[in-house]
């Protein structure tokens, strides 16, 4: 019987820092935006400059005058420019003030030598790097592991200038080929910085989904994966809080209290994984880093209406300040998770959702865990929420990485 004994899994468990989002999209009302994107420094026009609105499947690109006219939804978007050889430009638009014609200038890249040299440097050590960041810009999901970038020689690569540290960004915008969830993903990477020591990642970008032409024999299967991946995620969770209906689409939340911790073995069988996992290439134990205190779940889920508080006008905000666990009881963890997984810290927290197993399940429901920074974030219809960086995501939702994103206008249009 495989055992291990969890020291808990800082070293392990990735801090998910995303820097996109769209604020209140409506898919009911349709607006549109008309502009022109020029070089700021010579005012001339940039031609098939990419035009879009973050995290969406909604952009275009300029034609020969640097125009382009964008139809978009009722709300608050961020909008972003990109071009190769020039700094990205984002600006955030509300369709409560549309202008009649915008004018766009944005400047060249600076070119830094260091940069540049980092580039050039295509030996063994670039290509490691470059596994290194697929890994935890991906994902190691099974719609990560499928996930491919057409495009790696844009990125600059850097472990070299700070130890222990892999910072990355791209000179152009990346180009992600998922052909699971049927989407080109293009993603304009304004930083990536995964720190070896602490076992931490935080990247920031803006994502634009562009539909693949679909056979229309991948079609049912591409639609059942994107409801799968959207099914359990941060978005999905959001909007569910959003509508006040999160019980109802299979989250139950758990309150915490922090105490002294105490680790204790976890027996791979009973966590519900089976022989087939294996642990850093076929060893059977793995020490995980350890916490002097742990947030352990009471017995008892809380109302998800608890988080929330609504405005007069409407608006919902999480006002809960103290950390949660949130189970999503309609999907299992995959096995590929198993090493990263919040049940590895504490038999209790392991327990979790145990009783709420079917008979015919052997794995457990999905397990996150969500922590506030700040006194109050505001949630959006569409799932987004304001400001991201102020709640901190771990466990399953954190785990998913850019191989499971969906745009945040994905299902909107069905309400």
């Amino acid at each position: 019987m495989l055992k291990i004994n969890p020291k808990p899994i800082i070293r392990i468990s990735l801090t998910l820092l995303l820097s996109f989002w769209l604020f209140g999209l409506n898919a009911f009302g349709q607006y549109s935006i008309k502009g022109r994107v020029l070089d700021a420094e010579t005012l001339e026009p940039l031609l098939f400059a990419t035009v879009f609105i973050s995290n969406s499947s909604i952009g275009t690109s300029t034609n020969k005058q640097g125009e382009f006219d964008l139809s978009i939804p009722e709300g608050n978007h961020e909008l972003v420019i990109s071009y190769i050889g020039f700094q990205p430009f984002s600006y955030t638009i509300s369709t409560k003030v549309l202008r009649s014609f915008y004018e766009f200038r944005i400047l060249p890249e600076t070119i830094e030598l260091e940069g540049s040299e980092v580039t050039e440097k295509r030996d063994k050590t670039w290509y490691e790097n470059l596994e290194v960041f697929k890994k935890y810009f991906l994902g190691s999901s099974a719609n990560a592991a499928n996930c491919n970038i057409l495009n790696p020689e844009v990125l600059i690569l850097d472990g070299e200038t700070e130890p222990n540290s892999l910072k990355v960004r791209a000179k152009d915008i990346l180009q992600i080929e998922n052909p699971n969830l049927g989407y080109q993903i293009k993603y304009v990477l304004t930083g990536f910085e995964y720190n070896k020591v602490r076992n931490e990642v935080v990247y920031a970008g803006y994502p634009y989904f562009v539909e693949e032409n679909l056979p229309k024999r991948r079609v049912k299967k591409v639609t059942e994966s994107r409801e799968k991946a959207y099914l359990g995620s941060m978005m999905h969770f959001m909007r569910s809080l959003y509508e006040g209906k999160a019980e109802n689409s299979g989250y139950r939340i758990f309150p915490t209290q922090k105490v002294p911790n105490i680790p204790a073995e976890v027996n791979l069988e009973i966590v519900g994984y089976g022989s087939e996992v294996k642990l850093d290439e076929g060893k059977e134990e793995k020490e995980l880093a350890s916490l002097d205190s742990i947030d352990i779940p009471f017995n008892d889920p809380i109302a998800a209406a608890t988080l929330t508080q609504s405005t007069k006008d409407g608006k919902v905000f999480i006002i809960y300040n103290k950390p949660v666990y949130i189970l999503y009881l309609h999907e299992e963890e995959e096995s590929a998770f198993f090493l990263y997984s919040l049940r590895n810290i504490n038999f209790t927290i392991k327990n979790i959702g145990s009783d709420l197993i079917g008979d015919s399940g052997t794995k457990l429901p999905q397990l996150s865990k969500l922590e506030m920074r700040s006194k109050a974030v505001q949630v959006f219809d569409n799932g987004s929420y304001f400001h991201p960086f102020d709640i901190f995501v771990q466990g399953y939702m954190g785990w998913e990485k850019i191989g499971d994103l969906m745009p945040l206008d994905y299902g909107m249009g069905e309400k």
